[in-house]
């Protein structure tokens, strides 16, 4: 009400606020560079890498020749492959930095080595990087090493792949072409950017036009969305000067645009349905807005506090990952809550009736005190509440039971979009050789800081590593081998480390990746170094993988509890009672139960909406996804929860019985929560039909899940529910009455 009373002071500061952050947005660069330390083994194996290499295990590229006809013995071939490498280690990058007050410009390598066929000295028939293609020509491959880290290599690799793509065209007869860590990387980035402006351009009019339909004038509708995007441009700017010194995931954009459309309508679209609602009522603009943000707007602060502590979770994890994109997430809902309770209350006070200007006829009528279709079935599931609860709650279980074969992992090359051009180089390999060339295993084998890697002990284990490696590589007689040739090794410049990279014959999600890796760890290593073979740890793609999943299994119990304690803290605080907080954090996990089951079917089984959402089931769900969804969506969840909630309370403190108090809230909440259910649900299917796999997965889940709690769980489970506990719904132990009275009615 402060902010009403200072509404021009309130709207110029945000005016502003939100203009010096656009000027944010398009001058400071959100630094992406984050750098997921992996866990476990394979992190202690980089950081012994980083340590005694003094650099991050490097980038390298596959380069793929074919020629219909040729064999790389023909002179033809030989030029065309060393010819392009000569070119690509030619290749410099251009610095310029400032060095006492001067610029002082230097150039230096982008390509560090390369490495062909012709550079083994053996026959063709014994070289590890040739194979014959389908019309009798060959194929061959060439390693290319880039300079630097994984990040300097995405930043010099354009250069690398216009040479290789400038080869291609002028070498006649040749498909040539190129893929790796560097050129992944930057092609996907540039497609989850594409993808944040196809989803920004789709979900802006498709919100709108839902806003319209659900007040039924422009105006009204244009007030939500606007405080939407002033929390998602104000939240970005923020996050792009934490960024400088916090690297943030590549996708914080998307998390930013989803949360903050999300949360910032339907904070606003409750209180300025309840403001409307007021002044039909018959109560002064003033009083409509008191009534409102005393109502609606206490809702939507604690539901949004139980959204922000639910986030939280993701701290817990202890990856930076989940922590960069749980900040992003908090920072923009925080937000929303700070204007639906200052610029909102501060526009309807200045807009009065004016909210409601540019009418479209036939919509926005109040559905009146039957609360439509669903006031419509909340009657009859309060006339017979024990049949509908067995039945709807039997569904839901059963939709929940495919979460039983969760196959949780990371999807690779694979599952990558057509557009990462890199792909297709992947897929040659794939065919012709394996996969695992450009995310082998590699083994870190450590001397001691005082030690030598060529002393004959170890030189002697590594060896016999070698021996049982390439008795389970992959030839003609056993083309399902676990491992991939040619094995590579590197020695530090003190001598007390050496990098053995041994190819994987498969995706670094699939489950034969992860046996491959296992194998190496539990047996070969063993096998081959006996007792110190911890002085052989395992990193890389996959290894990274498996140890990413044993930490998020680990901590997923935390979290859970972390998320589920505040809620229930939250509830009872909020409803001074201890079977609503239970009951609302029973019927959440039912609808997240639910929405996991389906994302089982769907993504991991390939069940009907593979043509519809353009992907191909690779059995494999994102190991990150159902932590990271069910922070957001149990915090989501609740909003509805809270909602409703709170006007049943309300009537419940103005003297209704129980069984008035839930056909009140349910009926009054019931077109505000379908239109902000509509919108949500439209928001994340949106990024369902993105190219990136794993937001795919993530805009799937979450629409699933906000579709079943907002229908199922709001009208028929909670209503049923509370129906068959009667009084026992405020039921509050004698050892709990000092808890604070939080009135919900005005």
């Amino acid at each position: 009400m402060w902010s009403a009373r200072h509404r021009r002071v309130v709207l110029v500061a945000w005016v502003v606020i939100v203009l010096v952050s656009l000027g944010a947005c398009t001058a400071i660069s959100a630094n992406t560079n984050l750098e997921e330390k992996a866990p476990g083994e394979s992190g202690r194996a980089s950081t012994l890498y980083e340590e005694r290499f003094g650099v991050q295990s490097r980038a390298t590229e596959i380069v793929v020749f074919s020629s219909p006809s040729l064999k790389v013995t023909d002179p033809a071939y030989q030029e065309t492959v060393q010819g392009l490498m000569e070119n690509l280690s030619a290749l410099r990058a251009v610095k310029s930095e400032g060095v006492g007050g001067t610029r002082v410009v230097s150039s230096t390598r982008i390509v560090s080595g390369t490495t062909t066929h012709y550079d083994l000295g053996v026959p063709r028939e014994q070289s590890p990087f040739v194979a014959q293609n389908k019309t009798g020509g060959d194929v061959t491959f060439a390693l290319v090493t880039m300079e630097g880290d994984l990040q300097e290599a995405e930043n010099n690799i354009d250069p690398v792949v216009k040479t290789v793509d400038e080869a291609a065209k002028s070498s006649q007869g040749f498909d040539i072409l190129i893929g790796g860590d560097a050129s992944i990387n930057k092609q996907l980035s540039q497609v989850v950017f594409e993808d944040f402006g196809f989803a920004l351009f789709l979900n802006l009019p498709i919100t709108l036009v839902i806003l319209v339909l659900a007040f039924g004038a422009l105006v009204a509708a244009l007030v939500p969305l606007a405080l939407a995007l002033a929390a998602v441009v104000t939240a970005s700017s923020i996050l792009s000067l934490i960024s400088q010194a916090y690297p943030l995931s590549m996708i914080y954009s998307e998390v930013v645009l989803l949360m903050g459309l999300a949360t910032g309508i339907d904070y606003a679209l409750f209180v300025i349905t309840r403001y409307r609602s007021g002044r039909r009522a018959g109560l002064s603009e003033d009083e409509a807005l008191r009534v409102a943000s005393g109502t609606s707007g206490k809702a939507v602060v604690f539901a949004g506090t139980t959204v922000l502590l639910a986030i939280c979770g993701m701290f817990l994890v202890g990856s930076a990952t989940f922590s960069s994109l749980g900040l992003a997430a908090i920072v923009v809902v925080a937000l929303a809550i700070i204007f639906s309770v200052t610029l909102l209350p501060a526009l309807l006070a200045m807009l009065g009736d004016n909210v409601d200007r540019v009418r479209i006829p036939f919509l926005g009528r109040p559905s009146g005190e039957g609360g439509g279709i669903w006031g419509f079935i909340s009657d009859r599931v309060l006339a017979r509440p024990a049949v509908f609860a067995a039945v709807t709650f039997v569904i839901l279980l059963a939709a929940a039971v495919p979460v039983t074969t969760f196959n949780l992992g990371f999807n690779g090359a694979k599952a990558l979009p057509k557009a990462v051009e890199a792909k297709k180089a992947l897929l040659v390999l794939e065919d012709s050789f394996t996969l695992g060339l450009t995310s082998p295993a590699q083994i870190v084998v450590d001397a001691g800081k005082d030690g030598n890697v060529f002393d004959p002990e170890i030189q002697s284990s590594v060896e016999r590593l070698s021996g049982l490696v390439q008795a389970e590589t992959v030839s003609a007689e056993n083309p399902n081998a676990p491992y991939g040739a040619p094995i590579r090794t590197d020695v530090n410049d003190a001598g007390d480390t050496e990098l053995i990279q041994i190819p994987v014959n498969a995706d670094t999600g699939e489950k034969k990746a992860i046996d491959a890796v296992n194998h190496l760890r539990n047996d070969l290593i063993p096998a081959a170094f006996g007792d110190s073979r911890g002085r052989a740890p395992v990193t890389g793609a996959t290894a990274a993988d498996i140890d990413f999943k044993d930490n998020i299994m680990f901590r997923t119990p935390f979290v859970f509890a972390f998320v589920l304690g505040l809620a229930f803290i939250i509830l009872l605080v909020t409803f001074r009672s201890i079977v609503i907080p239970i009951k609302a954090i029973i019927l959440n996990v039912l609808s997240v139960g639910a929405a996991y089951g389906l994302l089982v079917l769907v993504f991991q089984r390939g069940w009907l909406l593979e043509g519809v959402l353009n992907f191909k089931a690779t059995g494999i769900v994102e190991s990150w996804l159902p932590l990271f969804l069910f922070s957001i969506l149990f915090g989501l969840s609740m909003d509805y929860h809270m909602f409703i909630m709170s006007r049943i309370k309300e009537a419940y403190e103005k003297g209704a019985s129980v069984d008035e108090a839930i056909s009140i809230g349910v009926k009054a909440t019931a077109g505000t929560i379908t239109s902000a259910a509509v919108i949500m649900v439209a928001v994340a299917l949106v990024f369902a039909f993105t190219r990136n796999i794993g937001l795919k997965q993530f805009g799937f889940g979450l629409a699933t899940a906000i579709l079943i709690d907002a229908t199922i769980i709001r009208s028929i489970l909670l209503p049923a529910s509370m129906k068959l506990l009667g009084e026992w719904n405020w039921y509050l132990p004698s050892w709990l009455e000092w808890l604070p009275k939080i009135q919900m009615a005005e």
